[in-house]
């Protein structure tokens, strides 16, 4: 009796495998997720199994994503244009001016996206600047306001901002909020309902419900934008709740950054959303009244990186690829994990083993310790090759920031991940401004002060336990 229940239990087993392991094949990963799927599903047969059905299983994006981009026909035609304006005529760019040309003509062809002259940019550092000065913008709204984040929570701040858009919308401006299904998965029913009384639309997207586990729990929308009348728009790496305020006391201090934009690549910012919008609600909203023409703001180079797995490109991922790759003297990264892939993991490594100076800021004080452990598990071998790593002790490090030879920026919601870099939705800025550079390289420095160096001699000497952390961490950590 027990052996033919035993055999059962095998036979059940070996057909999880063999269809799990043929559904990996089939969807062509790269081979560096395939081996660590597979070697996932060889330790933990059920529990991997199961895993892989929730979170690995990625269907097609055409699939996920059908006619998503609704709102760039506009923007595409900008961008044709200047891709061949690029090609034939000498485009004042930045001090740096063959890097800044190829980037440019990169996050043309990949994102679609046209470079913008007119801007200003003001760096935000922290959450109380970032909601002081968007309570101030949202106060200002005359026609409409449009608000995403991957998380939105109905606390403290949360409540602040919802007032003010039920007085903005009380006053005949147009109000719509978007969030994601899963990082704003705690908000009750009646904060839907409130929002609509007050007469605010709001969407979802990709709700988490059972009948949609497994891709569409995988693909989310990490994007954190908003657009004031057209005119004005924020993004980086702050939601909205009371931790990036440093309320919160099992967080502690939070250190972040945002980007206040007023100017033409707000524009961007907008048809972002507005794809956004329409594919998660399915209610048409768009018109030239949301694109005004900007008044003068500024002289600031900026590029908007909209990247995901609804474009072709994983458009982020190549920008920076090609911006560290494009490097002649200096390289800092501030993220909270760094869970690079194979390609970007060796750029950093050639970089400093030409001789630039790579510095890494990454998390001291853990906020997910899975990533934590799997960020740590990278520390060796990128040490080894001469990369400076900092780990931020003052509280939590949530910023995401790169900045190349003091001349070239990047501010967003993307982490170095693989997540942010192949399965999250994510919108990050790409500035050249030395003055605005500046700002950010002191607000490094300022960062670093706070900083522990992690040392090659004394990181050798770990533990076991911390080596198999780290080893554990990173064999799961990509994949989720």
């Amino acid at each position: 009796m027990w052996g033919i229940a035993g055999l059962g239990v095998l036979i059940l087993f070996s057909l999880q495998l063999i269809i799990a392991e043929s559904l990996i094949l089939l969807e062509n990963r790269y081979p560096e997720k395939t081996r660590q799927w597979l070697t996932v599903l060889g330790a933990l047969p059920v529990a991997g199994f199961i895993v892989y059905l929730l979170m690995g299983l990625q269907a097609r994006r055409g699939r996920l994503f059908p006619h998503k981009h609704v709102e760039g026909g506009k923007l595409e035609r900008i961008a044709d244009n200047q891709q061949a304006k690029l090609q034939t005529q000498h485009v004042v760019l930045g001090e740096n001016q063959d890097y800044q040309r190829k980037l440019t003509r990169l996050i043309l062809a990949n994102a679609s996206s046209p470079l913008t002259i007119n801007n200003e940019t003001t760096v935000l550092t922290n959450g109380r600047e970032k909601f002081q000065a968007l309570k101030e913008e949202l106060e200002r709204a005359s026609h409409h306001i449009h608000v995403q984040y991957y998380i939105f929570r109905d606390d403290k701040i949360g409540k602040e901002i919802q007032a003010i858009l039920s007085r903005k919308s009380r006053d005949g401006v147009q109000v719509r909020l978007l969030v994601d299904g899963a990082g704003s998965k705690g908000l009750p029913a009646v904060f839907f309902k409130t929002l609509k009384e007050k007469g605010i639309e709001a969407g979802v997207f990709f709700p988490v419900r059972f009948p949609y586990l497994g891709s569409r729990l995988n693909y989310r929308n990490h994007r954190k934008i908003v657009v004031v009348d057209g005119k004005t728009g924020f993004l980086g790496g702050m939601n909205v709740g009371d931790e990036y305020l440093s309320r919160d006391p099992r967080h502690g201090f939070w250190r972040d950054t945002h980007l206040r934009i007023k100017g033409e690549a707000v524009h961007v910012l907008q048809t972002t959303f507005l794809n956004d919008w329409v594919f998660s609600t399915k209610r048409n909203v768009g018109g030239e009244e949301f694109y005004p023409a900007p008044g003068p703001s500024g002289n600031q180079l900026t590029q908007i990186i909209a990247s995901g797995p609804d474009s072709k490109w994983y458009a982020v991922k190549q920008v920076l690829f090609a911006a560290l790759a494009g490097a002649t003297k200096t390289i800092h990264i501030t993220t909270p994990y760094l869970v690079p892939d194979g390609s970007m993991l060796t750029m950093l490594q050639t970089a400093a083993l030409s001789g630039l100076e790579v510095k890494v800021l990454v998390q001291g004080v853990p906020d997910h310790r899975l990533v934590y452990w799997a960020s740590r598990s990278y520390f060796q071998e990128l040490l080894e090759a001469g990369v400076e790593i900092y780990q931020y002790q003052k509280g939590i490090l949530h910023a995401k920031i790169a900045t190349v030879d003091g001349s070239t920026a990047f501010v967003g919601s993307a982490n170095f991940d693989i997540r942010s870099f192949e399965l999250d939705l994510e919108v990050t800025a790409a500035i050249y401004d030395r003055e605005l550079v500046n700002k950010l390289e002191k607000d490094f420095e300022q960062d670093l002060s706070e900083s522990e160096q992690v040392k090659l001699d004394e990181f050798r000497e770990r533990g076991l336990r911390a080596r198999l952390l780290e080893a554990h961490a990173r064999l799961v950590a990509p994949l989720l």
